[in-house]
């Protein structure tokens, strides 16, 4: 019985893999109104009816592939966290890594809104995020890049900050002006508590490639 489960779970986790790749290649291609169910079931290769026993509706697919899309963000944003490098370019590189999910994930950012999942996954996500800023900031306290101050504080404010990124790329906002609006904060933020005043520091743009999807 266990054996069947197993096997069970695995066939399961595989289908919504497929699932889930096929949602991004319909969204990519034909933008949030191309997602049906119908249409989704062809792209995977499934009878629409084999798409149901895994999924009630398409708010629910929605839900779980953003979750699926949490995920790998906030494992990237570890891994830099974890990297050894100076505290100043691990911030520059998350927001690097948060640009690039904005762009690349747009119009399913904006079904999820549509469909009042975002503030669930704010308040799921938020904490971790927050965890990982200030350990950033603590960081750059202890090795002298920043000046000292409280690395909680900060945290919340650049974990708002973000979210603030998101929302302006969801207003329609272009890519050119969310690249700015991520610059300007970074800037501001390392001359506001380097040590050497955030000289020298340049904001990384979201690639060309990827601003023309």
């Amino acid at each position: 019985m266990r054996l069947t489960k197993a096997r069970k779970a695995c066939v399961t986790a595989m289908m919504k893999d497929t699932i889930c790749e096929a949602v991004s290649s319909l969204v990519e291609q034909h933008g949030a109104s191309g997602l049906t169910m119908d249409g989704l079931a062809r792209k995977a290769g499934m009878a629409t009816g084999t798409l149901y026993n895994y999924f009630r509706d398409k708010e629910d697919v929605l839900h779980f592939f953003h979750l699926r899309l949490v995920e790998p963000y906030h494992r990237a944003i570890e891994s830099i966290t974890t990297a050894v490098l100076p505290a100043p370019q691990k911030l520059r590189q998350v927001f690097h890594a948060v640009l690039e999910q904005a762009v690349k994930y747009r119009e399913i950012r904006k079904l999820v809104v549509e469909m009042d999942y975002y503030s669930e996954l704010r308040k799921t996500s938020g904490p971790r995020l927050l965890q990982m800023l200030t350990t950033i900031f603590e960081q750059g306290v202890r090795e002298g890049s920043f000046r000292p101050h409280d690395p909680s504080h900060t945290g919340r404010i650049v974990r708002g900050a973000l979210r603030e990124l998101f929302d302006l790329q969801l207003s329609g906002a272009s890519d050119k002006e969310v690249n700015r609006f991520a610059g300007t904060l970074i800037k501001t933020l390392l001359a506001g508590i380097s040590v050497r005043g955030g000289s020298g520091v340049k904001s990384n743009k979201v690639s060309k490639k990827s601003s023309s999807r």
